[in-house]
């Protein structure tokens, strides 16, 4: 009988470990799609059923620490084509800038590099915890080490050229979007992250 138990007892401990093993790690397994959040915003007064037409830009701005610029590689091209395709589908028609569109859309990169300088050990001592020794600091020399950070992201914006502030020269923006995580420049998934942007905004769909 002691027997028996003592094997239900290795066998459910076995069971938890093949568990563990076989667990997704919550961050370190998220393929490029489940890494990307998408923000969506929108002027709540406005009613976007007055919009008919629309354009869009000719290549992706870049805005980087490095300098700014446009760009229209397959990548931007593919996001390009795509928000062109969900603005037709949510009911507006595709025309060109001079033709007096009611809303022109933007698209941004923004890229930036980051070189951030990391101490080992890190500042400080140990003051007063071993008693006659505050005020000490550590025995050997501080070394640095370098780490190239950078940030990644698409900013998409819906500006409102039928209500232009002529006076002050002013477009208002009714409708904006972030695109952020991994894989932001894949031109494998670049559809379906403008798709993503555009189930999140419903109310952009016209009569």
């Amino acid at each position: 009988m002691l027997f028996s138990k003592l094997n239900f007892l290795l066998l459910g401990a076995c069971s938890v470990l093949l568990l563990n093993g076989c667990s997704k790690d919550p961050v370190g397994d998220l393929s490029l799609e489940e890494s990307q959040v998408f923000f969506t915003n929108r002027d709540k007064s406005v009613d976007f059923n007055q919009y008919k037409t629309f354009s869009i830009v000719d290549s992706v701005y870049v805005s980087s620490n490095q300098g700014n610029g446009t760009s229209l590689t397959a990548t931007d091209l593919t996001v390009l084509t795509r928000l062109i395709h969900n603005m037709k589908a949510m009911g507006y028609e595709y025309v060109g800038p001079l033709d007096h569109p009611d809303v022109g859309i933007t698209v941004q990169l923004v890229n930036n590099t980051y070189l951030n300088v990391i101490q080992t050990p890190i500042g400080g001592y140990w003051g007063g915890y071993w008693g006659g020794y505050s005020g000490w600091g550590y025995g050997y020399p501080s070394y640095y080490s370098y780490q190239q950070v950078q940030e990644l992201y698409w900013v998409i914006n819906m500006l409102d050229f039928k209500n232009a502030d002529t006076a002050n020269q002013q477009l208002k923006i009714v409708w904006n979007s972030q695109i952020r995580g991994e894989g932001l420049y894949e031109n494998t998934i670049a559809n379906q992250m403008i798709d993503k942007i555009f189930e999140q905004s419903a109310y952009l769909k016209i009569n």
